[in-house]
């Protein structure tokens, strides 16, 4: 009977998301398999089978694409774990205004991604944002563009860094605080140097959470719109065309839904395997080390 309860309880939760989830995946399946067009009514649309994914794989503009999306994902998930994690270690450590700090290094994460663009947009103005100012004070002429087709990409990295570098020292923060301090005792009493207790004893424990927490951060970079739409719209060109931004382009800009929707099937069942392959790994390794799973 309370097995009973308790599924009446979720229900509404359980149909919510399939309302809110399920039914607009599906619905974007059904449109990959089409040629609907924006300007084109619903009831002239037609069945065009794997035409659209065989035109993707052969679309210079969908590899250009995955080539950005894939230098900007591993870029800013590297850089952002490793000061997340330096970071984490320090505040990890008895240190005075621990507190304070923890409450500076969130900032970012907690700014809304309109605000936090906006923001940057003005600092890397190149005639009057604070970089230029700066660059021009210490006796440079002309400052670098860093919206340009040089810089943009690199612009665009630097923000995402700044923008989920929190998420990576909060997760991994909670994973070296989960340590058991004994074990650092016992290895003090062995003789161990703070070399030896970070490579034998840090590592081994928190690699678990460091792989959920890049999983988690890749998945979010990959899919990242606001930020890049914002600051470049995909430009100069297609410097910082990224997925998102190329299969917005395409669906409503360029009022291909077919393809549009297309573009996302694949971008989700890319993850989809990564993800999937990436936990299997995780599973495997925290199975064959005896650490319990989180």
């Amino acid at each position: 009977m309370e097995r009973h309860i308790a599924y009446f309880l979720i229900a509404p939760t359980i149909l919510g998301i399939a309302i809110v989830n399920v039914y607009p995946l599906l619905d974007t399946v059904r449109l990959s398999f089409t040629n609907r067009l924006l300007s084109r009514p619903e009831d002239e649309t037609k069945f065009v089978g794997l035409d659209n994914y065989s035109a993707i794989l052969s679309s210079p503009g969908v590899w250009n694409a995955f080539k950005v999306s894939l230098i900007f994902t591993v870029a800013s998930v590297g850089f952002s774990f490793i000061i997340g994690f330096t970071l984490a270690l320090l505040l990890n450590r008895p240190l005075p205004g621990r507190g304070i700090l923890r409450s500076i290094f969130i900032i970012p994460w907690a700014v809304p991604a309109f605000v936090a663009a906006l923001t940057w947009s003005w600092m890397f103005n190149d005639q009057f944002g604070i970089f230029a100012s700066l660059l021009k004070d210490v006796g440079v002429a002309r400052p670098p563009i860093w919206l340009g087709a040089d810089l943009a990409l690199f612009s665009l990295t630097v923000v995402m860094i700044w923008k989920s570098f929190p998420f990576q020292l909060i997760v991994l923060l909670a994973g070296l605080q989960a340590i058991p301090g004994d074990l650092y005792e016992a290895a003090e009493v062995d003789g161990a140097v703070s070399y030896q207790k970070f490579r034998y004893i840090t590592l081994p424990l928190i690699k678990p959470i460091a792989m959920i927490s890049i999983l988690l951060a890749a998945i979010n970079a990959f899919n990242f719109f606001t930020i890049p739409w914002i600051l470049t719209r995909g430009g100069p060109g297609d410097a910082t065309s990224v997925l998102p931004i190329y299969t917005y382009t395409i669906g409503f800009v360029g009022g291909d839904f077919g393809f549009a929707a297309t573009m996302a099937v694949i971008m989700f069942v890319f993850i989809l395997i990564i993800g999937s392959l990436y936990l299997w790994q995780y599973l495997r390794e925290v199975d064959a080390s005896g650490a319990q799973r989180i």
